[in-house]
């Protein structure tokens, strides 16, 4: 039988902002790792400057894919936004009997992957979508929270930081997102709600900001991890950033508008690059949790860890190496589901704090 650790990752999208840091952590463990996405000169460019090997493929032809996947024990899926390439590289992943991980922090992503719970177990995989900043550390302390209080029926998260700004592909997410407002998960379901529908003062340790609610994926994934049916998760934001959102519920319709959209993204590909090499070394991020039962008692904890990017780039290659091994467990996961409260931990330059119980 073929080792674990012969058989080789496939990191596809490897040219784009995190697809590049996870290609360059990757390519420092020696493993046998391949490069791919679409664009075969840029593939080529990559595979020289770190010496190892690379196959371009279209993500929307099968025989590509399959070509791609055939021999491959897992692929770290970095090509966004995810909304409209998760389905395709999870269909070749199950042909392929093939693990899935990527990046994505996209509800509508989660929730997809999980609605495919049992054709995914039935190929002896694991799909694993949020191996980054979306969702480790969020998922994780939501986790811890309920561990200390078993009976908490109320979730908030929050979180402060990704210093030095957003990459290319998150901007473009973000983008795809104009006008879609928020969401929360009430009584068990997730309900769209306005951009910032809520806001609070939040005290992330090393400051005291204002947090306003967002969609992001814990809203998905702390259910599945936890059972918790009340969830919101916050992050820190300008004053005006949080007026500019509730304002943007009135102008909603006009945001949709595909035209609006293609202007933003044409914004975005001409100045966004995200955080350079100091930004992502020397940032921090801050997370903040907190979980509330039937009766009021409430249990505040907080986590810190490397920069959101860096942090990614560290998590996914972590989760990936105990795929590569051997440690998964097959069908639909999430981080802490998989591999528990404390997998945080295991990331150099991570810290957590029980904060208050009352």
């Amino acid at each position: 039988m073929e080792s674990h650790d012969l058989k080789k990752w496939v990191i596809y999208g490897s040219y784009g902002y995190t697809g590049r840091l996870i290609s360059e952590e990757a390519a420092r463990l020696n493993r046998n790792i391949v490069l791919s996405g679409r664009n075969e000169q840029k593939l080529k460019q990559q595979a020289n400057e770190l010496g190892v090997p690379y196959l371009a493929a279209d993500i929307s032809v099968p025989l590509q894919m399959n070509n791609l996947l055939h021999d491959a024990h897992l692929v770290i899926h970095c090509a966004g936004p995810f909304v409209h390439t998760w389905k395709p590289m999870l269909d070749a992943c199950i042909r392929n009997h093939c693990h899935y991980l990527d990046i994505t922090g996209e509800i509508g992503v989660f929730e997809g992957i999980k609605a495919r719970n049992e054709e995914i177990a039935n190929a002896g995989i694991m799909a694993m979508p949020g191996t980054g900043f979306d969702v480790v550390p969020t998922d994780c302390l939501a986790l811890y929270l309920k561990k200390q209080l078993p009976d908490a029926n109320r979730l908030e998260l929050a979180f402060m930081g990704l210093d030095g700004g957003v990459s290319h592909g998150t901007a473009q997410t973000m983008a795809e997102n104009l006008g879609n407002g928020g969401a929360a998960r009430q009584n068990g379901k997730i309900k769209q709600v306005p951009a910032a529908w809520k806001t609070r003062t939040i005290d992330f340790g090393v400051k005291t900001r204002t947090a306003a609610s967002i969609p992001w994926g814990d809203v998905s994934t702390a259910h599945f991890t936890t059972g918790i049916e009340n969830i919101v998760v916050y992050t820190s934001m300008k004053r005006s950033a949080i007026r500019w959102l509730k304002v943007s519920n009135w102008i909603a319709p006009v945001l949709r508008l595909s035209p609006v959209r293609s202007f933003v993204k044409k914004l975005i590909s001409k100045n966004v690059t995200g955080p350079n090499q100091t930004a992502r070394e020397e940032g921090k991020s801050y997370i903040w949790g907190e979980v509330k039962n039937e009766k009021g008692y409430t249990v505040t904890a907080r986590q810190s860890t490397p920069e959101g990017y860096r942090l990614t780039a560290l998590s996914s290659l972590h989760i990936t190496q105990k795929v590569g091994s051997g440690n998964f467990k097959t069908g639909y996961q999430t981080p802490a589901s998989a591999y528990g409260e404390d997998l945080i931990l295991e990331i150099d330059g991570t810290e957590r704090k029980l904060v208050a119980e009352h």
